[in-house]
């Protein structure tokens, strides 16, 4: 039996009622009648109910979508967190192996009294010593595995300072280039410190995961200095 086109084309007319009625979408319509998207929405654009289960779809998109990216950021948190407490455990074995390097004491040391010690975020260290800011590199690099090409660098620096000449001799003294440095900060005002004649470099690594590794061997060495 042969059915003609336009008892066809009523039949999946009268599905598509049927299905939109129920919440389906337009596409989802179109694939089970076997009709083009611009079909249905011929059929259905106009009728009133179609517009209000549109709203309702709308919604429920949204909220989904919601659900959706809370799901994924709880699987993320999780995972984080999973990693930080084995990066933790493996701090402390790293620990007990480099506790006898004077090199990993001196570029703690030098952390616990120039460094950030607070923003989760980045390692900074800053200060105006050439020595400390070669200590803390050499630390980053050969204790942290920081590559070298990772480390950022910013000056504070006041008017009077030359700021090209500036970073030229940081670059020479901590042998990271003139294009690591981001924009320097200069201040106000004038300074009578002979140290700051080149200003204060900030030595930046931004890792969160390295940071709290280096929070916790400054914390195992302060206890193991406090006995």
């Amino acid at each position: 039996m042969v059915v003609s086109r336009g008892k066809y084309k009523k039949e999946a007319y009268e599905q598509a009622i049927s299905f939109r009625k129920r919440g389906f979408t337009y596409t989802e319509i179109a694939k089970i009648c076997n009709v083009s998207r611009g079909t249905v929405s011929n059929w259905l654009a106009k009728e009133g109910f179609s517009a209000a289960i549109a709203q309702s779809n709308k919604k429920q998109a949204a909220k989904d979508n919601k659900a959706r990216i809370k799901l994924v950021n709880k699987a993320r948190n999780a995972e984080r967190t999973t990693k930080y407490t084995e990066m933790l455990k493996h701090a402390e074995t790293e620990y007990k192996h480099y506790r006898s390097s004077p090199l990993f004491t001196a570029g703690l040391m030098v952390y616990l009294a120039a460094g950030d010690m607070t923003d989760p975020r980045v390692i900074r260290l800053s200060t105006s010593k050439t020595d400390l800011q070669q200590v803390f590199i050499r630390f980053a690099i050969e204790f942290l595995g920081v590559d070298k090409k990772a480390l950022h660098l910013w000056l504070l620096l006041y008017p009077a300072h030359n700021e090209v000449r500036s970073m030229k001799y940081w670059s020479q003294k901590t042998g990271l280039s003139v294009a690591q440095f981001s924009k320097n900060q200069i201040i106000p005002g004038k300074s009578n410190k002979q140290t700051l004649q080149f200003g204060v470099l900030n030595t930046i690594i931004g890792s969160i995961l390295l940071k709290k590794k280096l929070l916790k061997f400054i914390e195992l060495a302060t206890k193991e200095l406090q006995k």
